[in-house]
């Protein structure tokens, strides 16, 4: 297949290169955009008031595979590719990013804006994201990514559409299984910490800690990601409440 890889970690970081080792060696052919720097947390922004460029580079070991650095997010590097520097991939796959994006954490991620841009555009999409903030097992999660990517490219069916994945930070031996799960609610503190920087003034930094809690009856990716299943979750970038669009005519319409 012809797939145009990207992330929000940044063309550098580990996961990008694991993946794109991964799917050349299964022999796929890779097209790399992604930013030059980390754009994580970034969601779904899209660069309006400055240029962007598309510099060539070299991922170690994978010289043969077309890659740009971008000076823009991940959104802007999917239409860069698909729009202007020649990629026309079979689908576009973000990650593999360092840290889970579950629940509500979608909302903000680089990661899973970059597959849904795809899809707006037309073509099927997969964010990947592996458990934990640590580098470890990331070759664990490409590889076994790979060898399911036939399965999760049948969902599709040539149709556009996004699937949201999430791999447990261990070896392949260890994952429990793979469960089809709904979004969490994610809880955090709201309350940024607070501190005094050189010139006197607070500075506000926010808190990363999860305070999400999930009932043994739960069935949110959430859950089943701390049981150490494989999550995967179809996402769309429809958000309409439809469960509320008959009261909202009856109120504004008449």
């Amino acid at each position: 297949m012809n797939i145009l890889l990207t992330n929000d970690d940044g063309v550098y970081a580990a996961g990008i290169y694991e993946l794109a080792h991964a799917l050349k060696n299964a022999g796929h052919d890779v097209f790399v955009a992604a930013p030059c720097t980390d754009q994580s947390c970034i969601s779904h922004s899209l660069t309006l008031r400055r240029p962007l460029y598309a510099d060539k580079c070299v991922l170690n070991g994978l010289e043969g595979i077309e890659s740009y650095a971008i000076n823009g997010t991940p959104s802007d590097c999917v239409r860069l590719a698909v729009g202007n520097l020649g990629a026309r991939p079979d689908v576009i796959i973000s990650g593999i990013n360092q840290a889970p994006n579950l629940g509500t954490d979608a909302v903000y991620s680089g990661t899973v804006s970059a597959a849904i841009e795809g899809f707006m555009i037309g073509i099927p999409s997969i964010a990947v994201s592996k458990d934990t903030f640590v580098q470890d097992h990331m070759d664990d999660a490409a590889k076994y990514f790979v060898r399911i990517l036939p399965n999760l490219m049948s969902y599709f069916q040539g149709r556009p559409g996004m699937l949201n994945v999430n791999i447990p930070s261990c070896t392949e031996e260890n994952y429990k299984g793979v469960k089809v799960a709904k979004t969490a609610l994610q809880e955090y503190h709201l309350a940024f910490t607070e501190e005094q920087d050189d010139t006197g003034r607070t500075a506000y930094r926010v808190r990363s800690e999860k305070l999400t809690a999930c009932d043994d009856s739960d069935e949110t990716d959430e859950l089943f990601m701390r049981k150490g299943f494989v999550v995967i979750t179809p996402l769309t970038y429809d958000i309409t409440d439809y469960s509320c669009m008959d009261r909202a005519k009856k109120l504004f319409e008449s």
